[in-house]
């Protein structure tokens, strides 16, 4: 579990809900808080160059304009900032732009029908000197059989990360075990896991990816994104900090959750002061006489326990 590398992807899949609104403040912010809770990938929107003109100023996530990627990569070196990029959207030779801007990660979504289409975007974006994640979407409706075929073509593409989306968020979790470990023996490139919480199951779901020998897991703050929305970044992190005494931090999580989720989410503080009661074993009636006489909030308390 410690090695576990999470990457948060609440201004990409969380633009579902506020229609790609983030300002670039905003953006700023969770990169940021990002760096300070030691989550070593952020995921900051859909790379379209060709809606920079369009979309640049008032939905950067929406499209990642020059500038914008620049500012991110700049101000967080110890983050490796990650765009998605459908093939719909780019030219393979718009990935050493990615790359000078400062961009460490490209990550490549398809169906599993256009999965081949990668092929050239794969090879450009590695020539870049970019990592690169292909996210094979919507594996709920695949068979084991789609899935172990998409699995071959990572070990042969030699790709940084093969990722298994549950963009539907149907899977359970035997459902979820049984497809990475049917990856896992067609491919030894890292294996990724996308949950997405419909049926509540994100973080369950997550732990059997990680069980089965998954290395990544995308988690966005509050869970915000897609339909049922995300495993929750908050909970993963606070997760990983009190099982395994992975670096992770609860706190500028927490925090930076209730003050860029605001206008979508409430009770964000209440909920991540749930989640650490959760990972102390404290039952309520004992939660007030685990504070410090600072009235430190529980999930400081959490990193406090490896910290």
């Amino acid at each position: 579990m410690k090695n576990v590398a999470l990457l948060d992807v609440t201004l990409r899949d969380g633009g579902y809900v506020n229609g790609h609104t983030w300002s670039r403040q905003q953006a700023a912010t969770v990169v940021s808080a990002c760096a300070t809770a030691h989550i070593p990938f952020c995921e900051v929107g859909y790379y379209r160059p060709r809606r920079h003109d369009v979309d640049g100023a008032d939905r950067p996530t929406s499209c990642c304009p020059d500038d914008h990627l620049r500012t991110l990569c700049a101000a967080n070196p110890t983050v490796t900032v990650t765009v998605m990029a459908h093939a719909r959207d780019v030219h393979p030779t718009d990935y050493r732009r990615l790359a000078a801007l400062g961009v460490g990660m490209v990550r490549l979504p398809a169906q599993h029908a256009i999965l081949t289409d990668l092929t050239p975007h794969v090879e450009a974006a590695r020539a870049a000197g970019l990592r690169v994640a292909v996210n094979l979407i919507r594996v709920s409706e695949l068979s084991a059989r789609a899935v172990a075929a998409a699995a071959r073509l990572a070990e042969q593409w030699q790709v940084d990360a093969f990722y298994l989306a549950d963009s539907n968020g149907s899977l359970f979790p035997e459902q979820v075990d049984r497809l990475v470990r049917v990856a896992g023996v067609e491919t030894a490139v890292p294996l990724g896991f996308h949950a997405h919480d419909g049926l509540s199951l994100a973080f369950i779901n997550s732990l059997s990816a990680v069980d089965a020998g998954c290395r990544y897991l995308d988690a966005s703050l509050g869970g915000m994104g897609k339909g049922g929305g995300n495993l929750a970044l908050e909970l993963i992190a606070g997760y990983l900090r009190a099982r395994s005494q992975a670096p992770h931090a609860m706190t500028p999580l927490a925090r930076t959750a209730a003050e860029v989720l605001k206008p979508w989410r409430d009770g964000v503080l209440a909920r991540c002061e749930s989640i650490a009661g959760g990972l102390l074993d404290l039952n309520v009636d004992t939660i007030r006489d685990r504070r410090d006489q600072n009235q430190r909030e529980l999930f400081t308390l959490v990193d406090a326990i490896s910290g």
